[in-house]
């Protein structure tokens, strides 16, 4: 029978987790990612809020988070190699009498190379199922859910919002490029084509997923050496010493609970 039992029901972990998951600091993800005819460089930042706490003891035994918002603020760097778009005029050559064979000068348009900008920020909801971890760090106690598995990101609406600012701001730096004009829906489609929903719900998901999998919610620390009375007069401060701490989901008492067994010692 441990020294200490403690338990935590369902209302009590909504507040405790929807708070901690909204205190998380940013996490943040970067990528280089080549489509046709040109490469995107990705700077992505996230946080997490909201989610609802559903505790499910075994068999199941994962706490289940549902409906927590990922809003996410990308910064992308569009390389565009227009080379593609290069061409040379054909050289017409005539016959001409008493002056001989004559031909057009041979004209070559080559287009450059150029960087779009692009800033985009949305949000994506999601449910994941987490488990009770203790560690023992240095001499600090920490009971922390973990993420068991990375849940299924609805990316769809996210994606296809990004692909229309994308195109936008591709279509705006085109107009840039001198002599592109008749060139302008051409390549516009060609590199719109190159970059489609599917590749970016592919470079989504593995910018967003890897943030997701990797979360831990702290619910619980405590030095190892626990203050149970603070010094008072000539009276020396009391402490005890955590020897163990479990975590566990329980439904024995009629709820389902998040219950902490400690053993200590003096």
């Amino acid at each position: 029978m441990p020294d200490i039992l403690t338990a935590v029901d369902e209302t009590a972990a909504n507040v405790i987790m929807s708070k901690e998951i909204s205190s998380l600091a940013p996490l943040a993800a970067s990528r280089n990612s080549t489509f046709g005819p040109f490469s995107i460089e990705w700077e992505l930042s996230a946080s997490f809020s909201q989610g609802t706490i559903d505790i499910i003891p075994p068999p199941a035994d994962v706490i289940r988070i549902a409906g927590v918002r990922l809003s996410y603020h990308a910064e992308l760097k569009l390389t565009l190699d227009l080379g593609f778009l290069d061409f040379c005029l054909p050289q017409v050559c005539v016959t001409l009498p008493f002056i001989g064979r004559v031909c057009t000068p041979r004209v070559c348009l080559s287009f450059p190379t150029i960087e779009v900008p692009v800033s985009h920020s949305s949000t994506v909801d999601f449910t994941a199922d987490v488990r009770p971890s203790v560690t023992l760090a240095g001499d600090e106690w920490k009971v922390e859910a973990v993420i068991v598995g990375v849940p299924q990101l609805v990316l769809g609406p996210a994606a296809t919002a990004l692909l229309g600012v994308i195109g936008g701001a591709v279509t705006a730096a085109l107009l840039l490029v001198p002599a592109i004009g008749p060139l302008l829906a051409l390549a516009s489609a060609v590199i719109l084509a190159s970059l489609t929903v599917a590749n970016l719900l592919g470079v989504l998901g593995a910018l967003l997923n890897p943030l997701v999998a990797g979360l831990r919610i702290p619910l619980y620390k405590s030095p190892r050496l626990f203050e149970i009375l603070p010094a008072s007069g000539q009276d020396s401060a009391v402490f005890v010493r955590l020897d163990s701490v479990v975590a566990t989901l329980d439904d024995s008492g009629g709820e389902d609970e998040l219950v902490l067994a400690i053993d200590i010692s003096s």
